[in-house]
């Protein structure tokens, strides 16, 4: 991968270029489960599953949104274990069905991390704002949650994770990692109190009479953004020593050990949310109302407010760099500005397409912030939108999948199996969004899905259009 270089003597152009081959399985499969903020998701995907699916559903729809995922992730690998590819899904189906696919992936792809990166400074903003709102001596003072404040959060969060990703990889690896170690054991500590003080209830939790369909896949779209982008570490399959070995295992690694992580976080949480209702509504986050409730005190409960924002803000630095390798890979393919391809000569990372993923970012959810009200129902909404993005590229992957190993002469009726499965999971988590719509403003984010796609893919097809028309002329003269 390239960038632009200058001139030697000799009028030969020397081009910098990521580090080849120098990140380990173990750094891999790390960076991969760390990124996807474990100690954020204990504290986080309980209460907003329960929320969209009431008490007896909660656990049900958290389960089938692992299951969904390590359903997808076989067909993702069934990939990575063939091709080396920078820009994972969107590299992938351009192997089977061609430019159309490399397209509409590359287009929800581009929608999907802007997304995902600006949901992750959200919950910085988020727990930064909930410990401030903690500290004040009028607790119906909700501004720390609102846009003044919130924006002036993102712009930090953004600026000191952009300054680390653009110093380069191993330095972003290390940050991540040690953050997220350093926020689980809080989290842990809090869920086991709060399991020990309201007991499991489990007679509720497990009374499939009060079992919902519409309301568990509501629930299922939640958990999915939770784990959604999982094959994103396939983006530094470059960067990887032995990526068609390691990166599958890295990918694997999300759904399989998080999945099971969320699923037994929500049955240990649910009764202790029940009970934490008032703290809850008055602007405590999650674990600060269970520490609470508890009775682990509001120290314990600030304390884990500035732990988990510092998780949250170790996987922005993380999705920073996919998002920007995944730009590069796209903007080399043609499809994005010629200048997201310059690779920094000392640090070896894509500083153009940091500082331009960090814009795009801090302008989606400073105006989402700014037309909801809140930073709270601003993020359930960007979850929910991240879902139904994601969905088509998933979709196209599962099918992928069938079409290459049936091209190959392989029989494989498991993996079969598993991409008609997930496939379908996916499409009807996007279905089920229409017809059995989340509450505002979430509710408009199945539309909203489709016009983001549709503009990106747009202007993927115009920046296409003007790099081909500027190698005419060149081709010409020469």
């Amino acid at each position: 991968m390239s960038g632009t270089g200058s001139k030697g003597a000799a009028g030969h152009v020397e081009t910098p270029h990521l580090e080849a081959g120098h990140l380990g399985r173990g750094t891999l499969v790390s960076l991969s489960l760390a990124s996807f903020f474990p100690a954020v998701g204990i504290a986080l995907v309980p209460t907003l599953v329960l929320t969209a699916t009431g008490n007896a559903s909660a656990w049900h729809a958290t389960l089938l949104a692992a299951v969904c995922v390590v359903l997808i992730g076989r067909p993702i690998i069934v990939f990575a274990r063939r091709f080396v590819a920078t820009g994972s899904l969107y590299s992938y189906v351009s192997e089977v069905f061609g430019p159309w696919a490399r397209y509409l992936t590359g287009a929800a792809m581009v929608s999907g991390f802007v997304c995902g990166v600006g949901g992750l400074a959200m919950l910085v903003g988020l727990f930064v704002g909930s410990f401030v709102h903690g500290r004040q001596a009028d607790p119906t003072d909700l501004s720390p949650l609102e846009f003044p404040t919130q924006v002036v959060l993102f712009a930090l969060a953004f600026l000191i994770a952009s300054a680390i990703a653009y110093r380069g990889l191993d330095s972003s690896v290390r940050i991540v990692v040690g953050l997220a170690a350093l926020s689980i054991p809080l989290v842990l500590v809090i869920t086991i109190a709060s399991a020990r003080h309201t007991g499991l209830q489990l007679a509720t939790q497990f009374d499939f009479a009060q079992f919902s369909m519409g309301s568990t896949l509501r629930g299922v779209a939640i958990g999915i953004a939770f784990l959604v982008g999982f094959e994103s570490s396939a983006a530094l399959a470059a960067e990887t020593r032995d990526p068609r070995r390691n990166v599958p295992v890295a990918i694997m690694a999300v759904p399989v050990v998080l999945g099971a992580v969320y699923t037994v976080a929500t049955i240990l949480q649910v009764p202790g949310l029940l009970q934490a209702g008032g703290q809850l509504s008055a602007g405590a986050s999650p674990p600060a109302a269970l520490a609470v409730q508890a009775g682990l005190g509001t120290t314990v409960g600030a304390a884990t407010d500035l732990v988990l924002a510092a998780a949250c803000f170790s996987s922005l630095i993380a999705f920073v760099n996919y998002g920007t390798r995944f730009a590069l890979a796209m903007a080399e393919d043609g499809l994005l500005p010629a200048f997201l391809t310059r690779i920094h000569p000392k640090f070896h990372s894509p500083h153009v397409a940091v500082v331009s993923l960090a814009v795009a970012c801090f302008t989606f959810i400073s105006a989402a912030v700014f037309l909801i009200g809140d930073v709270a129902s601003a993020y359930n909404a960007l979850t929910t939108l991240l879902v139904y993005i994601w969905a088509l590229p998933y979709v196209l992957i599962a099918a992928g999948a069938i079409v290459l190993t049936r091209r190959t002469g392989e029989l494989r009726p498991g993996l079969w199996i598993s991409a008609v499965l997930g496939g379908a999971a996916m499409a009807w988590t996007y279905a089920n969004g229409w017809i059995n719509p989340p509450a505002a403003p979430a509710d408009s984010m199945a539309w909203i899905a489709v016009v983001a796609v549709v503009v990106v893919l747009a202007l993927i097809a115009l920046s296409s259009l003007r790099r081909r028309g500027a190698r005419q002329p060149a081709a010409a003269e020469g």
